[in-house]
């Protein structure tokens, strides 16, 4: 996968250290789905579809090259031998002796405990070894355990793409943890090793007539090795060990990774080693890989950041390397290619360039240093070196980078979603050489600041945007060895729209304040910034190994060994001259302007890029627009409204750990409930483990008004943003000086979380509580119109996607009481003035609070905290409770259909979900289902993805609807590849054959698996925000079962495979409940011979993969055509999209195919269905309390 060009992250500086993946965006700091279950999703990916922030900041160096002379208590470093320690292994012993050199040691911070080492090999290999030094588990192995990969969410932001969160949990294989049935390990005792290794190649690198190459050899690697020879055998290793294992390719590297238990990792390393060595990459597995790699760009067909992206690489001067197409698809890498040409390309490439000296490792994991150097010694000491270096980029001169046009003409571009923004682009040199004085985050920081004064304040306050982002993304195109992309983007209104000319004024003006600044001011603030991420490096908290390798290795390459861990944390240095160079930069009428909207005047989109098929058009830059830059040097025109940021009073003084000072006292593990009455209820716990100055407050607002019609639900989305809006001025210095906060709508009320420096975290929970009941006051025609106008668009493009479609069509069905989104669209012309202030006067007047507040705090501050927002908000108990209460649907037996089209004629990807509802949960239910996926999830890959080539995305999830637990087959696939009709019946062929996998599954392998599961959710929580996630979610499903991972361990131990055997029997014959869903998606508009290619192509497929059970492609393809509204949007205005947009939903459920049961209409399909029970404490398992708060009281 591309890290690139997958979702683009808002842009722009990490604000504090304390909490990475930080934007300069005040809402977009959301630290988890604030539903009322938690999400582990078991999926098997070639390539990470979540985008992870992989930071490229740093000076390039090769390390090499570097010789240091250690003073004081360093000794100067020197080439010796190192005999490596008796390493135990199937009761081998092995003594090795490899050369070695020691790098500079990496600076850490006070509170970071774990060991550091720095190594070159004899063969070039650069490899960083991290120690973690907490106690390993006896569990008679040496090593122990690791990995929660396989715990991913079903999709990166489902819920918080549609502003929503569901009471639908979703957990897999992974659950936590894993162990060895004899293991007297206890929960929170395991960590996870891992190991990331980063090749010096990517996709600048490739050839040219084969572009995509680098994505296709970062795919075909994991095609087997000549030790290993079986395709994808290393990703069926981790998966048994429950681990997870994944890889992306880049603009200048490729990155390969993984999570395992400790005990596996040597094991783990042979396999992933001998794909680094002698990869097969066999001919007959290209075409395999291919349909991967196109099934991959399908998916981002559609997304506009990564179609804007390639707008730009299209722009690359000739002879440029970032001018590629680094996806790749079928065209570039099957169409008038030569398979023998491209095969032996392939391995050329292989054998060239992921050699051992230009490959970077990070391996972390619990074992003693010296044991990891071993293993770094004994894996990687021998993979082959060669002297071909990566290509010198030097030679490409960043103001050169683009074509003239590129500055010199406006850019008009056509999105897909329903988007209106402007995007200024500057072309900078590399940042990397600025790391220690850090000048483009800086000007990130002044650019992209919301508080007083801003840019972003100034163009809010005018409702002519609601958000903006500043910086350089971290990615590859836009930041790389030649060049980087200062980038500010301004999602405008429709009224910012209108007033364009107003809006640029004032951005040229405020990029003109920064530039005239006094030199001594800008240090000021640049001083305050540095100390905030100076404290935010000092008490960062600890993360999950994995995520540590992934950004440690490519530290690795861009920064010196001693800065590895500093590099892009800190702020080392003022440099002005740094600052005035880029400053001048900006200063200067010479950046890419492009305007993204589905119509601006008389523009015509008279372009169209060739790999995304994005239409355009470019003009010659307006005359006018270059006399406002002129305009805004002189005076004659001050916007006094503009100014640079003013201290930041939420600036953390206090770091008291009150722990400490209490004098370490013992504290239970589960939280403590202070109190309890018919307006809340709040839990506590102290932080007794990570000893950070940092707490989470978390408070759940339920109400009875959001779920009495679509209206009130659209309502209180509009009233979630019109809080965040209302407060956002204030409350963003907050944001930028170690806090965060989310306030988003749930399935019954409000969720709000804030974190961060528990000194002043008070003030954001206060400020937001005064909001909630001042907003009403603040509404007027304007200010409704503008948020409705956004409302609509959010749901249009949230729509759009054919997974969250999927996923919305799928929830309505399961759960009682939820609204199409398509009903809460249609509602918002409905909402008039009147009414929207109603709603916000009575919402904070009657609810229920649930609250959590959890860290560094006290149980009276706790109270205070709970007093306030009780106080200032004025509310008073429900009356009416039938509207807050969760209930689920009891599906009838057998299989239902629910089909429909994707909204998007353009879209051709199909996602089909087929969810199978099992009943009431317990423990051991829930760890029959984990245990079911943990068996299922690799084969189903193997099957369904490599074998069957039926989709890019396979999972297989368990899920928690409100207490009813169930298990869900996802397959993205696309219409062009085969039907959803087909798809269902391979799903179908695949779960009926679970039962015998699992009969005939060895008693070794069935006891490893389970032992795997068991170390997974002994797995500790590795910071304070997953240990508040889990009671969180304990608490918002009502559940409070805070030992529930204890419990899943107890009952594990005791499942035996006959068990699981008789369960699946029994369900499969008197408890079978299947609903279907399947968004279907389009047929491009092609040429008869491309329909003929696609329908032999389907014919192909179909017949290899389901000979026995015949379809009928013609009768599907009719079905296509049937009965749907045209959804022409090439010319239409805003509210005739959004209206053709509703009706084209309504006539969307597809009629019965066959003879299936089919659901054409869901609330009549539910009227006639019965509820499950309301879900009660389960008492099933012996060591259960009748109460857990009465076991809590006495502790």
């Amino acid at each position: 996968m591309f890290e690139k060009y997958f979702c683009r992250r808002p842009r722009g500086i990490r604000l504090c250290m304390l909490w990475p993946q930080r934007s300069s965006r005040c809402f977009t700091f959301c630290l988890s789905t604030l539903s009322s279950s938690f999400e582990k999703f078991a999926t098997n990916f070639q390539c990470h579809l979540q985008q992870r922030q992989l930071p490229l900041i740093g000076q390039y160096v090769r390390f090499s090259q570097y010789t240091y002379t250690k003073n004081n208590n360093h000794k100067q470093q020197q080439f010796r031998t190192i005999l490596t320690s008796t390493y135990r292994n199937n009761a081998k012993q092995t003594t090795m002796s490899e050369q070695v050199k020691y790098l500079e040691t990496p600076d850490k911070s006070e509170t970071d405990k774990k060991i550091y080492k720095t190594l070159l090999l004899s063969n070039g290999l650069h490899a960083l070894i991290v120690s973690d030094p907490s106690p390993v588990p006896h569990d008679g192995f040496t090593s122990s355990d690791s990995s929660d990969g396989m715990g991913e969410t079903e999709e990166a932001g489902d819920a918080e793409s549609s502003n929503e969160s569901s009471n639908e949990s979703t957990s897999s294989s992974s659950g936590t943890g894993q162990s060895d049935s004899d293991s007297d390990s206890e929960v929170g005792d395991e960590k996870l090793a891992a190991c990331a290794i980063m090749i010096d190649y990517g996709s600048f690198a490739e050839p040219r007539n084969y572009q995509g190459l680098a994505h296709f050899l970062e795919h075909m690697i994991f095609m087997g090795s000549e030790k290993y020879p079986e395709e994808n055998i290393f990703d069926a290793h981790i998966k048994k060990c429950g681990g997870f294992t994944n890889a992306l390719t880049d603009s200048e590297d490729t990155l390969f990774y993984f999570e395992v238990a400790e005990k596996h990792l040597d094991s783990s390393l042979d396999y992933f080693t001998a794909l680094m060595k002698h990869p097969l990459m066999k001919q007959e597995a290209m075409q395999r890989e291919r349909c991967s790699v196109d099934s991959e760009f399908q998916q981002i067909v559609q997304e506009d950041e990564t179609r804007r992206d390639q707008l730009l690489a299209s722009l690359a001067t000739d002879g440029y390397p970032h001018g590629t197409f680094a996806w790749g698809n079928l065209k570039t890498l099957k169409d008038n290619v030569d398979d023998t040409v491209l095969h032996k390309l392939l391995h050329e490439i292989r054998r060239d360039h992921y050699a051992a000296n230009r490959m970077y490792l990070c391996l972390q994991a619990r074992l003693p240093i010296e044991e990891l150097e071993t293993l770094v010694l004994r894996h990687f000491g021998d993979i082959p070196s060669n002297d071909v270096s990566a290509p010198d980029l030097s030679k490409f001169n960043y103001r050169n980078a683009f074509r003239p046009e590129f500055h010199e003409h406006a850019f008009f571009v056509k999105p897909v979603e329903n988007v209106c923004k402007v995007e200024l682009t500057w072309v900078l040199p590399s940042v990397r050489k600025y790391y220690r004085s850090k000048p483009d985050q800086f000007l990130s920081f002044l650019l992209g600041y919301e508080g007083k004064g801003s840019l972003c304040a100034y163009l809010r306050r005018r409702l002519w945007a609601l958000e903006l982002v500043a910086g350089i993304d971290d990615n590859g195109f836009d930041l790389n060895s030649m060049y980087s992309l200062f980038n500010v983007c301004i999602y405008l209104t429709d009224e910012g729209f209108k007033h364009i000319d107003d809006v640029l004024a004032a951005t040229f003006a405020y990029v003109k304040v920064i530039a005239h600044a006094d030199p001594k001011d800008l240090r000021v603030i640049y001083e305050e910034q540095q100390g905030i991420e100076a404290t935010g490096f000092r008490f960062q908290p600890q993360r999950p190994a994995m995520d540590n390798v992934q950004d440690l290795v490519i530290n690795s390459k861009y920064f010196p060994p001693k800065d590895v861990l500093t590099g892009k944390e800190l702020y080392y240095e003022y440099n002005e001259a740094d600052l005035l160079e880029l400053i001048g930069h900006l200063n200067e009428f010479k950046f890419n302007l492009m305007f993204t909207a589905r119509s601006y005047e008389n523009v015509v989109y008279d372009k169209r890029e060739d790999w995304f098929g994005t239409e355009y058009a470019s003009i010659p830059m307006p005359a006018k627009w270059q006399q406002l830059w002129q305009d805004s040097d002189s005076d004659s025109k001050p916007m006094p409204d503009l100014f640079l940021p003013e201290p930041n009073r939420f600036v953390a003084q206090d770091f008291t750990i009150f722990w400490h000072q209490n004098g370490r006292p013992e504290i239970p593990e589960a939280p403590k409930k202070l109190l309890q009455n018919d307006v809340c209820e709040l839990w506590f716990r102290p932080d007794d483990k990570y000893e950070l100055p940092e707490a989470f407050m978390t408070f759940y607002f339920i109400s009875p008004l959001q779920r009495k019609s679509p209206k009130n639900d659209a309502m209180c989305a509009l009233y979630e943003e019109l809080v965040k809006f209302h407060v956002s001025e204030d409350l963003y210095p907050a944001t930028s000086a170690g806090f965060s906060y989310t306030f988003s709508v749930g399935e019954k009320g409000l969720n709000l979380q804030v974190r961060g420096y528990n000194e002043k975290l008070h003030l954001l929970v206060e400020g937001i509580a005064q909001a909630m009941v001042t907003v009403e006051s603040t509404l007027n025609e304007d200010i409704l119109q503008t948020f409705v106008k956004d409302q609509r668009k959010s749901y249009f493009n949230t729509l759009i996607k054919p997974r969250q479609l999927n996923r919305d069509v799928r929830l309505c069905v399961v759960e009682h009481m939820r609204w199409l989104m398509i009903d809460k669209y249609k509602s918002l012309n409905e909402i008039t003035l009147q009414d929207l202030q109603e709603f916000a006067r009575q919402l904070p007047k009657e609810l229920y609070v649930q609250g959590l507040v959890q860290g560094n705090y006290t149980k009276e501050s706790a109270h205070n905290v709970m007093n306030t927002l009780l106080t200032r908000l004025g509310c008073k108990a429900i009356q009416d409770r039938s509207y807050v209460e969760d209930r689920t649907v009891q599906l009838p037996q057998g299989a239902h259909y629910i089909r429909c089209h994707a909204l998007n004629e353009q879209d051709t990807n199909t996602v089909i979900t087929n969810y199978y509802q099992i009943g009431p949960n317990t423990v051991r239910l829930e760890c029959m289902l984990d245990l079911l996926m943990m068996f299922v999830e690799e084969p189903l890959f193997d099957q369904l993805r490599t074998k069957e080539q039926l989709g890019y995305h396979v999972g297989a999830t368990v899920r928690m609807n409100y207490g009813i637990a169930g298990y869900s087959i996802v397959v993205n696939s696309q219409e062009t590849n085969t039907t959803a009709s087909h798809v269902d019946k391979r799903i179908e062929h695949f779960r009926n054959s679970m039962m015998q996998m699992i009969e005939e599954m060895a008693a070794e392998e069935y006891e490893h698996i389970k032992d795997s599961l068991i170390k997974l959710k002994m797995v500790a929580d590795m910071a304070l925000s997953s240990e508040v996630n889990r009671n969180w979610s304990e608490i918002l499903n009502e559940e409070y079962m805070f030992d529930r991972r204890r419990q899943q361990i107890e009952v594990l131990r005791t499942l035996e495979k006959g068990e699981i055997v008789s369960f699946l029997l029994h369900n499969e014959l008197d408890n079978l409940r299947k609903v279907s869903v399947q968004v279907i998606g389009h047929q491009p508009k092609t040429t008869a011979e491309d329909q003929a290619k696609t329908k032999t192509k389907k014919a192909i497929i179909e017949s290899k993969e389901d000979t026995a059970e015949q379809h009928d492609d013609d009768e599907d393809e009719a079905e296509d055509e049937d009965g749907d509204v045209e959804m022409d949007m090439d010319d239409q205005v805003d509210e005739e999209l959004f209206q053709m947009l509703a009706n084209k939903l309504n006539v969307t459920f597809l009629p019965p195919d066959g003879e299936a049961s089919t659901i054409l209409d869901i609330a009549e399909f539910k009227s006639k269905l019965s509820l499950f029970p309301k879900p009660t404490i389960s008492l099933d398992e012996k060591k259960r309390p009748a109460l857990i708060e009465d076991a809590l009281m006495n502790t």
